[in-house]
C-alpha cells in the first residue's frame, strides 16, 4: 500500500499555465511525457463507491495497472488516500489481487468480481516533472484530455503535486507558490468524482441546506470550507443561488477566522467575490492561498 499525498489544481483555460514561472526556484530532476488511458469500473448498484472505494485500469504504452483507493481525505485541494497497485492483464481488473484486509468484513469479494461493468473514461496527456523543492521530491502532473460517460463529455486541464520524498510542508510551500501566478485554483473534485456525473451514477448538483456549523473549531473551519468548495462545483455547473451560498460560507469561515493564518486572503477572496466578479475570484491568488493556508493548519489542528 502506499499513501498518495497530493494537492490538485484546476488550469485557468484562458491562461494556461507553464512551469517556468516558477522554475528558477526548482531543481528538475527528470522530466516525461505520455498519453493514459483510464477506465473506471464499479458494479451496477455502485458497491465499490458505497465503500468509498474507486476502481479504474490505466494503460500506458504497452502497459497496464490496475489502482483501487480507499476511504480518504480531501480539504481545501489537498487529497490523500490509501491506493493498492497491481499489473493486470486482460480487460477486467482482478480484485483478488488486491491485499484481503482492504475490504470490510462481511464483503463478498467474488460477488463484487462478478458484477463489475465499466461506468467511464478519462483520457488525458500527462507531463510531469519530478522536481527538488524545500528538501522535499514532488511529482508535477499536467493532465490535459477528457472524461467521458454515458451523459457526455468535460474537458480535463489539472495541475497535481504528488509527495514523493520529504515532508508535507514541502508540499504546500511549493503549491503557495504556484497559486502566485493566477493561474491555478485549488480543485475539490476527482477526475472519478467528474466521471461518477458524466456516468448518470451521482446526484445532480443542488444547494445543500445551509450549515449548522458546531463542535470543535477545526471542526467546523473543515466542514465551512468544504461546504464552499461543494457550491464553488455548483456554481460552475450553473446551479441558482450557489454564488450566493459561496459567500455564506465565506462569511462564516472569516467570522471564525480573526487572528488565523488565512484571515487576510479569506477577507480580500471575499470582497471580490461578493462584488459580483466570480470568474477572476475563482483564480485570484488570495483564494488559493486561503484554502491552501487552512488546509495545512488543518492537518496539525
Amino acid at each position: 500500500m502506499s499513501k498518495e499525498i497530493e494537492i490538485k489544481f484546476c488550469i485557468n483555460p484562458e491562461t494556461p499555465f507553464d512551469i517556468s514561472v516558477i522554475s528558477p526556484s526548482l531543481t528538475i530532476i527528470e522530466q516525461s511525457c505520455c498519453e493514459l488511458g483510464n477506465t473506471y469500473l464499479d458494479t451496477p448498484t455502485l458497491s465499490l463507491r458505497q465503500l468509498d472505494m474507486g476502481l479504474r485500469i490505466r494503460r500506458w504504452d504497452a502497459q497496464a495497472e490496475q489502482t483501487i483507493k480507499c476511504r480518504g481525505q480531501v480539504v481545501g485541494g489537498l487529497h490523500a488516500r490509501p491506493e493498492y497497485n497491481a499489473p493486470v492483464t486482460g480487460g477486467m481488473p482482478q480484485l483478488s489481487a488486491f491485499p484481503e484486509e482492504i475490504w470490510p468484513a462481511g464483503s463478498d469479494v467474488v460477488a463484487l468480481q462478478q458484477a463489475l461493468i465499466p461506468l467511464f473514461r478519462t483520457d488525458f496527456k500527462r507531463t510531469t516533472w519530478l522536481v527538488e523543492f524545500a528538501g522535499t521530491r514532488i511529482e508535477l502532473a499536467r493532465d490535459e484530455g477528457e472524461i467521458e460517460g454515458a451523459q457526455g463529455r468535460e474537458p480535463i486541464l489539472e495541475l497535481e503535486l504528488e509527495l514523493k520524498d520529504g515532508a508535507v510542508d514541502g508540499l504546500f510551500q511549493l503549491a503557495l507558490a504556484l497559486v502566485q501566478s493566477g493561474k491555478l485554483r485549488p480543485g475539490h473534485q476527482s477526475k472519478a468524482q467528474r466521471g461518477y456525473r458524466l456516468a448518470g451514477q451521482a446526484k445532480p448538483w443542488a444547494l445543500r441546506q445551509p450549515l449548522a456549523v458546531d463542535g470543535p473549531l477545526n471542526a467546523q473551519i473543515a466542514a465551512l470550507a468544504d461546504d464552499l468548495q461543494f457550491h464553488e462545483g455548483a456554481w460552475l455547473a450553473g446551479v441558482a443561488g450557489s454564488a450566493e451560498r459561496m459567500a455564506q460560507s465565506g462569511a462564516a469561515l472569516l467570522a471564525l477566522s480573526q487572528g488565523l493564518p488565512w484571515q487576510p486572503e479569506l477577507s480580500q477572496w471575499l470582497t471580490r467575490w461578493q462584488s459580483g466578479a466570480a470568474q477572476e475570484a475563482l483564480y485570484m491568488p488570495a483564494y488559493g492561498a486561503f484554502l491552501l493556508t487552512l488546509s495545512a493548519w488543518l492537518q496539525t489542528h
